[in-house]
This record gives C-alpha cells, sequence and structure tokens, in this order.
C-alpha cells in the first residue's frame, strides 16, 4: 500500500481507503498482467528475431512486480521507475519481434502491463502524474511504430490518457475529501476543549468576577468603581469563551461600505452591559452587512426602549438564535410592561420608536417583529429576520 505520510492520530490512516484499495488491486494485477504478456509471447515465440529479448525483457517486469510484493512503500521514484521499464519494454519489442510484426500490428511485449503503470502513477501522483506517465507511454508507442500510428495503437493512446486523467481525479478528490474530515475532526478537538476551558472559567473566573461586581455595587465608592471593572471584564471574558471574539476586539464596522459578511455574534455581544446580558451560539452567525446594520440599530432601539420605559431597576435579556434561512433576536425584560393597544398606537402619537426604528427596520429587511407584554409583567421583542435581504417588489 501506499506510505506517502505519518499515519493520522485523529482518521488513523494514512491515506484514503480508495488510494489503498488502488495499491491492492494493482499488487494483484501487476503478476496477472505479465502471465498474460508471457503468454502472448509464447505463442508467437517461433515468429521472433530475437527470443531472449522477448525472456530478459518478462523477467524483469516478473522481478518487479513480484518485489512490489515484499516492498510497500509507493513513492513517486518507484512509480516513476514502473514507468520506465514500461517504456523500455515497449521499446524492446521491435527488437524481439521485428520491424515487420510490429508494422503489421503484433502487441507490445508488456501489452496491459504498461498500462497499470499509469495507473500506479495516477494513484501515487495524481491527476498530473497519471497524465505524465500516460504521455510517457504514449510517446514509447508511437517510437515503437517508427512514427506511424496504427487505429489500434490511437485507441490505445486514448485509453492511456483517460486512464491516467480519470484515477488521478478519484485520487486527488479522494485526499482532498480526507483532508477536509481532518479540518473537521480537529475543528472539533478545539470546541469540546473551548467548552472545557469554558466550563473551568465559569466555574471559577466568571463567578469571582461576578460577586465582585455585586459587593462592589453594594458598597459604593471606590469598591463600586472596582465592580465596574470587574463587570466589563465578565462580559469580556463571557464574550471570549462562547467564541463571539476576543477581550478587547473591536465591533464590526457596520456603517462603512457595503458588502462581505458580518458576524452578528460580535454585533449583538456589543450591546451587554450592566442590566443588559446576552446569549449568543458557539457558532458564527453569518449575515449580510446590511442586514448587520439594520439588525444592530433595532436591537438598540429596542434596548434604549426599555431603559425609557421599563423602570429604573429592569434587566433585559438578549438570545440571539439562527438557521440557514435566517435570525431571530428576542428581547425580554422584567420591567412594568405595557398595554400593548397602547404600545401599537404610540406611532399616532409621535413616537415612532416602535413603528419605525424597530418594525419599520425589520420589514424592509423582509423580517417580522412582534410584542408580547402586559402591565406589570415585562415586555418580550422577537425579531425575525433573513439572513440576505430580499429585493423590494
Amino acid at each position: 500500500m501506499g506510505v506517502l505520510g505519518p499515519r493520522s492520530p485523529r482518521t488513523g490512516r494514512r491515506e484514503p481507503v480508495v488510494v489503498e484499495a488502488f495499491h491492492r488491486g494493482l499488487d494483484v494485477f501487476r503478476p496477472i498482467a505479465v502471465a498474460y504478456a508471457a503468454l502472448l509471447a509464447w505463442q508467437r515465440h517461433e515468429s521472433m528475431v530475437r527470443p531472449w529479448v522477448a525472456v530478459a525483457t518478462l523477467g524483469v517486469m516478473l522481478a518487479w512486480s513480484l518485489g512490489l510484493l515484499v516492498y510497500r512503500r509507493r513513492s513517486r521514484r518507484v512509480v516513476a521507475a514502473e514507468v520506465v521499464i514500461a517504456v523500455l519494454a515497449i521499446l524492446a519489442t521491435p527488437l524481439a519481434d521485428g520491424m515487420e510484426a510490429v508494422s503489421a500490428g503484433q502487441f507490445t511485449l508488456p501489452t496491459v502491463w504498461a498500462a497499470g503503470s499509469v495507473a500506479g502513477a495516477a494513484v501515487v501522483a495524481g491527476t498530473r502524474g497519471g497524465l505524465l506517465a500516460a504521455g510517457a507511454v504514449a510517446v514509447a508507442d508511437l517510437v515503437e511504430i517508427a512514427g506511424r500510428p496504427t487505429q489500434a495503437t490511437t485507441h490505445n493512446i486514448v485509453i492511456l490518457v483517460l486512464l491516467g486523467g480519470l484515477i488521478g481525479l478519484a485520487v486527488d478528490l479522494a485526499r482532498s475529501g480526507l483532508e477536509r474530515e481532518e479540518q473537521v475532526l480537529l475543528e472539533r478537538e478545539r470546541l469540546r476543549e473551548r467548552e472545557r476551558i469554558a466550563r473551568v472559567v465559569h466555574d471559577g473566573v466568571l463567578q469571582s468576577l461576578a460577586f465582585i461586581h455585586r459587593r462592589g455595587t453594594e458598597l459604593g465608592g471606590p469598591a463600586g468603581e472596582l465592580g465596574v471593572l470587574a463587570a466589563d471584564q465578565e462580559r469580556a471574558l463571557r464574550r471570549f469563551v462562547s467564541g463571539s471574539g476576543a477581550p478587547g476586539d473591536a465591533p464590526a464596522d457596520l456603517h462603512g461600505a457595503a458588502g462581505g459578511e458580518v458576524d452578528l455574534r460580535v454585533t449583538v455581544t456589543g450591546h451587554e452591559r450592566p442590566g443588559v446580558t446576552v446569549a449568543v451560539p458557539a457558532d458564527p452567525l453569518l449575515v449580510d452587512h446590511l442586514v448587520a446594520r439594520e439588525l444592530d440599530a433595532a436591537l438598540a432601539a429596542v434596548l434604549d426602549n426599555v431603559a425609557r420605559h421599563a423602570g429604573d431597576h429592569a434587566r433585559a435579556w438578549v438570545l440571539l438564535e439562527g438557521d440557514v434561512d435566517g435570525v431571530e433576536l428576542t428581547v425580554r425584560d422584567d420591567g412594568v410592561g405595557a398595554d400593548l393597544a397602547e404600545l401599537h398606537g404610540a406611532a399616532q402619537r409621535g413616537r415612532m420608536g416602535v413603528s419605525g426604528s424597530i418594525r419599520g427596520r425589520v420589514e424592509d429587511l423582509g423580517g417580522s417583529a412582534t410584542w408580547t407584554t402586559r402591565p406589570g409583567a415585562g415586555c418580550t421583542v422577537r425579531i425575525v429576520v433573513p439572513r440576505r435581504p430580499q429585493e423590494q417588489p
């Protein structure tokens, strides 16, 4: 089998399954192909000009085929040597059979064994190696018949090119798939490690920072300033362990040139502050630049309403979720609440926060915004938008 690199600690493989299967198949094919070539040579040995050339050529091919059953390493040098043997065996055909027999369409001495060398090069070196090997064997076929190709020669060359190219392409795709699998497994390991670190941080550092914040706020004065610092560090650390950004990362520029995608987690966590708790997914949530900008403005308007109307000690919780189609942003507070009819009629009294800054922005994106509230029970705002803005009719 091909041994081109160390065994992967994640997949346990050096090569994709299809590559190992190709190598095992070629190990069986080579001796059978030599036996077939020897049978054809025996059938015409009486008409050969130099039978000893055929015996020597077939002997080298057999020794090589049996040797590869013992020597398991398949490197580029090994397959290059095999192609050279195939080329020399083809060029030895006129010496063994004579030019008259070759011109009459006589089989070459290696026959299908040469195709095995092309397949071996494709398995080891991919599409490029397969096509190069097919080209070398094709040139030898043309030289063997003195540059006057017959229909059979052209047919064989086309088959060799297809064989080398298609097998090489299959091997390249298999190796690319194995690399992607390695990347997925590595990312999974990284996520597990991040979750482990997050648990440790949550059980220790975050709880300590939260305690310092709470006690500092209760004591006031210099201790209150220390509590504010602890709260800032707690939010930054929560953002880091959740995977939505490292401490000190600048928020995405939503007011620059449009285009590209923005990780909405970074935008939403930028609104976290004392009294506002944000929960975001562990994986990046990429949306269109315009969607991120408008949703950021809508969220700012919702939180501004909480600060203005929910009461002095009201807290807000922001939850960000998403799937392949769109994202959902839920903001809940424990404030004084409001009458739903009064809320929807605010626009008629000149208060545009609900109708303009929130609902208008969301509907322009092709989404929806709904409110659930009643006096004394807080308010919940649910915003659903697509990942990319829908074109207006």
